[in-house]
């Protein structure tokens, strides 16, 4: 193990309580995990859910192919065909988790520093849905769509992609974590905010699949694409996790140390990533440019 991980940083050992009807003292305010917060049942339902918006976009992409105009000359039918609805998908997620991370942005602005950072324990507190119960859903949108994102890129090597793996992986644990030990919620809300660049990302890739690569719609998608991902995920980012610097002292209180030490590296992983494709992005950018 790690130097600065002992076992002692998985929690407090679970007490016998001979008061108790299974004999076991309640840790529940100690851990700080409730198992409303995570039930493999609703992860389940939703992707499944996920898959049925997949089968769903499969058949309506197949039926927009045999339409004469839909794929130009310069596109790609079968790729549409094969690889368009996880993009499909992907779409939807993103434009719906954006919207309820602003709002829960919005909302989370507002309460203290204790709710922004941990989901009260009473549910009687006026700030316990706004960080607790209508993240909850959100969080279950976006866990449930990379597992199933994740399960698609694993069976098709055309949408497999080491760096995306890679990163589902990590945010599916980081939302596990998060939702198990109830806290950094306004953390989750800025970093869902950041699928905001993911929607003109896949309508970027819809113009170049369909062979639209070079119409007036492509040019004002990617450098607005570009711009978003830079706000999204290189400065909101950035400026969330400045945010968790300046608070650090009240990050994760109640929550074993290993744990949140494991979390922010896992964000540190995720803007490190993020660094990584925006260099990409404007690479492709001025490439294009010297092209032209």
């Amino acid at each position: 193990l790690p130097r600065w991980f002992s076992p002692k940083d998985l929690g407090p050992s679970i007490e016998r309580d001979p008061g108790s009807p299974n004999g076991v003292k309640n840790m529940e305010s100690e851990v700080g995990w409730r198992g409303e917060f995570i039930s493999v049942h609703d992860v389940l339902l939703a992707v499944a859910a996920w898959e049925v918006v997949n089968r769903g976009s499969a058949v309506a992409l197949a039926a927009l192919c045999r339409r004469r105009g839909f794929i130009l000359a310069a596109g790609d039918a079968s790729k549409v065909i094969a690889q368009g609805p996880s993009y499909v998908v992907s779409f939807f997620h993103a434009l719906l988790v954006t919207t309820r991370g602003m709002w829960h942005v919005a909302r989370l602005l507002q309460a203290p520093l204790s709710a922004q950072l941990k989901i009260p324990a009473d549910p009687s507190d006026p700030w316990y849905a706004a960080s607790g119960s209508e993240i909850k859903q959100t969080n279950l949108l976006f866990v449930s769509f990379l597992l199933n994102d994740l399960g698609h890129m694993l069976l098709s090597p055309a949408l497999n992609d080491t760096a995306l793996v890679i990163h589902h992986l990590g945010f599916i644990g980081a939302s596990f974590i998060c939702a198990s030990y109830r806290f950094l919620p306004l953390p989750f809300s800025w970093l869902i905010c950041g699928e905001a660049s993911t929607i003109l990302l896949n309508v970027r890739w819809g113009l170049l699949a369909s062979g639209r690569a070079e119409t007036t719609a492509m040019r004002v998608v990617e450098p607005a694409f570009a711009l978003l991902f830079a706000l999204a995920r290189v400065i909101g980012y950035g400026a969330g996790l400045a945010h968790l610097w300046f608070h650090r002292e009240r990050v994760g209180e109640g929550v074993p140390s290993g744990v949140v030490r494991s979390l922010l590296l896992l964000l540190l992983a995720g803007y490190a990533l993020n660094l990584s494709w925006m260099r990409k992005i404007v690479a492709m950018g001025r490439s294009r440019k010297r092209r032209a």
